[in-house]
């Protein structure tokens, strides 16, 4: 990979990735290994980590969907602590929360009310303020947030590499079914060994 990257982590949050979470993605406890290794090469390597965070209110229509989950300021709406940085930057579901910054933080976490990162009126913004790079995009759950992300960066013009061992479904169907189409739609399929072994990533 000779362009510059930024890497996309899909909602790694407790209650998906941890037994005892509200809306656990079964087996996401097992890919925490390889998002360590992802998350530590970003940090190494200068590269930029955009976060999404399912930020749900109190009485969310999507409830009626799915059990209760991510509700603001809950334990189980924080990251699992393997994919927080320190000085990760959060970007609210607000329009005009997000100001491109002067020095581009290590991580940046888009909260989001839906599935899809880009329902985030910043979204497009962020985007623009990283300039042309590949996308690096794992975490949870396939068939969903992950599939949806990987999806609106391709619309977006954005070359996606899919990090197949760093992603869980919550059924195996559901996640080859996605697979499928994020293939379809321009995705490479990945490992974390791939992306870890490209040690000139850039980071502008």
């Amino acid at each position: 990979m000779s362009e510059p990257l930024v890497f996309f982590d899909i909602d790694t949050q407790v209650d998906f990735m941890l037994p005892h979470g509200r809306l656990y993605v079964p087996g996401a406890e097992q890919i925490v290994p390889n998002l360590i290794k992802l998350m530590s090469f970003a940090r190494g390597h200068g590269i930029p980590v955009i976060s999404s965070a399912d930020a749900h209110t109190p009485g969310d229509p999507e409830f009626a969907l799915w059990p209760p989950h991510c509700v603001i300021g809950s334990p189980g709406q924080r990251r699992v602590p393997e994919t927080q940085f320190a000085d990760a930057t959060v970007v609210p579901n607000q329009p005009g929360a997000f100001v491109p910054p002067a020095k581009w933080p290590s991580q940046i976490i888009l909260e989001k009310p839906t599935y899809d990162t880009a329902d985030n009126p910043n979204f497009d913004a962020v985007l623009k303020a990283l300039g042309p790079r590949r996308a690096i995009v794992f975490g949870v759950a396939t068939e969903f947030c992950v599939r949806a992300d990987v999806l609106a960066l391709r619309q977006r013009g954005f070359p996606v590499d899919l990090v197949l061992d760093a992603i869980k479904a919550i059924t195996s169907e559901g996640g080859r079914k996605a697979i499928e189409e994020m293939t379809a739609a321009g995705a490479r399929l990945v490992n974390t060994a791939d992306v870890c072994r490209e040690t000139q990533a850039k980071a502008t």
